[in-house]
């Protein structure tokens, strides 16, 4: 839920993406610490499937905050009210994450019926839910919660969760292309040498 929310409290970009990028990682570092302590409140949390799970929701906030910070730099450009701008970029966002959350809920039913003909598809639906990468980091047995087992037809299907690994190589990956292009967006662009003297009087002619 705290993920969830995180992105409607986006304070929005700074006057550059270097700058925007520290943001991104500062307000995702917060919202972790402040999920870390509401997860160690919680009676009987080891702290290794905290850290896991914390670590794993930093990869998500990144994602998530960059991807508002660059929706809001679009529709500034469109509109030029920046703070409209943030306030739609981050209500976008958290809708995406909220409906992806609850993808294997929702999209169940027509995974099921596709699964005779696609096997793999119920794999698929669950493994894009970021809910899903929390539990898997964290251990836990999503589809065999109690909620979940009564009201979500996969609970009663075979499913294969992603691996933890393999996850987080998707989520180091993504967060290692924002910061090449962060770190390429900061090089300096090499003027334009003039034209000799001599030339531009040939063109000129």
């Amino acid at each position: 839920m705290i993920g969830v929310l995180a992105p409607l409290f986006w304070p929005g970009r700074a006057a550059t993406p270097w700058r925007t990028s520290l943001r991104v990682v500062a307000w995702s570092a917060a919202v972790t610490a402040s999920a870390a302590i509401a997860l160690l409140a919680v009676p009987a949390q080891r702290l290794a499937d905290v850290a896991s799970t914390c670590a794993m929701l930093m990869a998500i906030l990144v994602l998530s905050h960059a991807a508002a910070a660059a929706l809001e730099r679009r529709w500034y450009a469109r509109t030029g009210d920046a703070g409209s701008g943030r306030e739609l970029a981050g209500r976008a966002v958290a809708s995406a994450l909220a409906a992806l959350g609850t993808l294997p809920f929702w999209l169940g039913p027509a995974a099921e019926s596709l699964s005779a003909r696609h096997p793999g598809v119920i794999d698929v639906v669950v493994a894009l839910s970021p809910v899903t990468h929390l539990a898997v980091a964290s251990g836990n047995d999503l589809l065999h919660n109690s909620w979940l087992y009564e009201h979500s037809n996969l609970a009663v299907l075979p499913v294969a969760y992603p691996r933890l690994g393999a996850l987080a190589a998707g989520y180091a990956s993504a967060c290692a292309v924002l910061a090449i292009a962060v770190l390429a967006s900061r090089r300096p662009r090499r003027p334009t040498s003039p034209l000799p003297t001599d030339l531009t009087q040939e063109q000129s002619r």
